[in-house]
């Protein structure tokens, strides 16, 4: 398994051409990504490496940065989403596939929330988290990043957008990102379906399976809108000429100024004081 993980992409190529497409650990562990059957994209997990590949294959890196791995079950809600949404979409798939070097990196562990039932019976949630898929040029130096859960259609037109910024130079960087920035943001508009049909139990019981569907899709829309927006602010960054301490700089840069989850902070921000007891009180075990 490890030869066909050292043998980068081609090495994917040759296990499926030689084993099949279908589910196994072994196409996860070569591909370094949880339930790799489903999109068949090979992961770099060293950027040294993907550096490498970026040069000799001339493309942009797609760096994905999150709170936990993506070749565990339970990383971040967000890049949970991106597994079961967005890197299978034949679309997407194929600019990821065509377009760029892939590459994950783990920031922080991500938070995990476990539900005692009381009778011997646990649940373990992820509680929070959020990622951000980096773009650099193949010399390593950041020239975008899209944050947060896209439509599909919104983040095969960001993929595509940011292709196009690793082929400019600074002067150009910073003027395609001005034009962008002075486009005006779309707003999304909240459904009040479900909560219309809660006024009428009875036919809640029947409403209520399609409503969740129609919810789940408004909750992405208002989720795309809101980070288009966050993006906005990267494009308005990168515009003013901004400057971080290469990519590790501008990933922190992120996680505290858009996310407003400093990676420095020990509990992520959930170490809120209880507003029933000591107001100065923490709440998250082993934070000082």
């Amino acid at each position: 398994m490890h030869d066909y993980r050292r043998m980068g992409p081609r090495g994917l190529d040759s296990w499926v051409a030689a084993h099949g497409a279908g589910a196994s650990p072994q196409l996860d562990q070569i591909c370094a990504q949880k339930d790799a059957h489903t999109a068949h994209l090979y992961w770099f997990t060293e950027l040294p490496a993907a550096l490498a590949e970026a040069r000799r294959t001339h493309r942009p890196i797609l760096s994905l940065r999150l709170l936990g791995r993506l070749d565990e079950e339970l990383s971040c809600a967000n890049s949970r989403f991106f597994r079961k949404l967005l890197y299978p979409d034949p679309a997407i798939n194929a600019i990821m596939r065509r377009d760029f070097v892939l590459h994950w990196q783990s920031v922080r562990p991500v938070p995990k929330v476990t539900i005692d039932f009381g009778d011997g019976r646990r649940v373990e949630r992820t509680l929070t988290g959020n990622s951000v898929h980096v773009v650099l040029d193949p010399r390593g130096e950041p020239v975008d990043a899209v944050p947060g859960l896209l439509s599909r259609e919104a983040f095969a037109e960001q993929l595509a957008q940011s292709h196009a910024f690793a082929r400019a130079d600074r002067r150009q960087l910073r003027a395609l990102h001005g034009r962008i920035a002075r486009r005006p943001v779309r707003a999304a508009t909240p459904s009040r379906a479900f909560a219309a049909s809660e006024l009428a139990r009875a036919k809640h019981v029947v409403e209520a399976p399609l409503l969740r569907a129609v919810a789940v899709a408004v909750e992405l829309t208002n989720d795309t809108a809101q980070n288009l927006a966050l993006h906005r602010q990267i494009h308005e960054a990168f515009a003013e000429g901004a400057e971080w301490a290469g990519v590790d700089g501008f990933v922190e840069w992120i996680y505290a100024d858009l996310f407003e989850m400093p990676l420095d902070d020990a509990a992520l921000g959930l170490d809120v004081p209880d507003p029933f007891g000591d107001p100065i009180e923490r709440r998250v075990t082993g934070v000082a």
